[in-house]
């Protein structure tokens, strides 16, 4: 890659040391969130409180790109052109996978239609090019699917709300940490916090999923901000068992509570804590686990995940309807194929290791090209260090 120090009108930067805990905590989640949206085949594995608040592991995602994008970029976006090209690595980095699964969603809509008017196949939880039609597939091109009460967010590729959310967060630090100067950190202050309370207050306005991204953002924003800070007033080293605490408490809370409740705004905090223990924690057991390549690798390969489990998902779902011919029964209006104990367990397993050989495909042959094409193209333009290195 080339180094900014090589580009004229640059100002060489050192790239921030990537933090592999982060990255493979990262990679764990995106498994949690798509165990979340496993069909409930077998209630015993459906069940767990672990895996039905898992949802909230996107929530963990905003807090970690919070985090990783204020320590690459706080500093670094001083004029509107810099602004600019900081948006377009965002969208280099998130659009490419975003729009091959919006495709791969259309041609499923459109097999679904042939299946419906030609071999009287329907489905019980959606009307061909209905919910995903027209307007809902605009939004999804320009990513305000999840923006305001008229988006369509689970339209097409559901996951996909969490993206168009974040790519406008994204232009909102940029415009803060452009024109707010020495004031940015209260103004990111101001937004995590308010943004909670309006999630706790729980907002009937169609903004929550912005709401949602912008606490978990920002809140990770000032986590980044107090690492720096808090070495320059305290000799801060923790023992390695802190972030083991932190992972109990993290994994204890999504135990215990109840899905889909007030306190869900709770996981900012902890993923926060659970992100300075890393940060300032001496070495340990779960630290060198993180490190492994495996999870490495996952957290590498974790948008890719994200992005695809959902097609996955109803593709095999398909599988146990129509090739094993499954009795189905009817949850939360929609056909849901049931399985035996064993039989769940094998398929949570096969999907789970299909699931990383095509997000490793997607990855090597869609995400990593276009994204260093996005790099590549932003070094042409003046003024801005690109030679940072995130996990993101």
């Amino acid at each position: 890659m080339t180094s900014s120090a090589s580009i004229p009108g640059t100002v060489p930067v050192p790239p921030p040391a990537r933090i592999d805990e982060l990255e493979s905590i990262r990679g764990i989640a995106a498994l949690l969130v798509v165990i979340y949206h496993i069909p409930n085949w077998n209630s015993l594995l459906f069940d767990i409180p672990l895996f039905r608040n898992s949802y909230l592991m996107v929530q963990l995602f905003f807090v970690l790109s919070g985090f990783v994008i204020y320590k690459a970029y706080a500093g670094n976006i001083r004029s509107g052109a810099q602004l600019l090209r900081f948006q377009f690595l965002r969208f280099g980095r998130l659009y490419p996978v975003h729009l091959l699964f919006l495709l791969v969603f259309l041609l499923l809509e459109v097999a679904k239609y042939f299946a419906d008017t030609h071999y009287g196949i329907r489905s019980h939880k959606t009307t061909p090019f209905v919910e995903n039609g027209l307007t809902a597939f605009i939004q999804q091109l320009f990513l305000v699917q999840a923006i305001g009460p008229t988006g369509n967010a689970l339209s097409f590729n559901a996951p996909a709300w969490s993206i168009s959310v974040e790519f406008y967060t994204y232009l909102i630090f940029g415009l803060i940490a452009l024109f707010a100067g020495r004031l940015k950190m209260i103004v990111f202050l101001l937004l995590g916090l308010g943004a909670c309370a309006l999630l706790v207050a729980e907002p009937e306005h169609g903004y929550a999923h912005l709401l949602s991204c912008l606490a978990g953002f920002f809140i990770g924003c000032c986590t980044a901000w107090l690492s720096e800070r808090l070495p320059l007033l305290f000799s801060l080293r923790l023992p390695s068992h802190a972030v083991t605490l932190s992972v109990l408490l993290l994994v204890v809370f999504l135990q215990l509570k109840a899905p889909h409740h007030w306190s869900d705004f709770v996981v900012y905090f902890l993923t926060a804590a659970l992100v300075l223990a890393i940060v300032f924690s001496e070495d340990g057991i779960i630290r060198r686990v993180l490190r492994m390549r495996f999870f490495v690798w996952l957290g590498t390969i974790s948008y890719s995940i994200y992005m695809s489990h959902s097609a996955l998902l109803w593709l095999f779902n398909q599988v146990h309807r129509f090739f094993f011919q499954r009795s189905e029964i009817l949850i939360e209006g929609r056909m849901v194929p049931q399985l035996g104990f064993w039989q769940a367990l094998l398929s949570y397993l096969i999907i789970i290791g299909l699931l990383l050989a095509v997000s490793h495909l997607v990855y090597r042959y869609v995400e990593q090209p276009w994204r260093e094409r996005s790099r590549r193209t932003a070094l042409k333009l003046p003024a801005l260090p690109f030679g940072v290195r995130s996990i993101k």
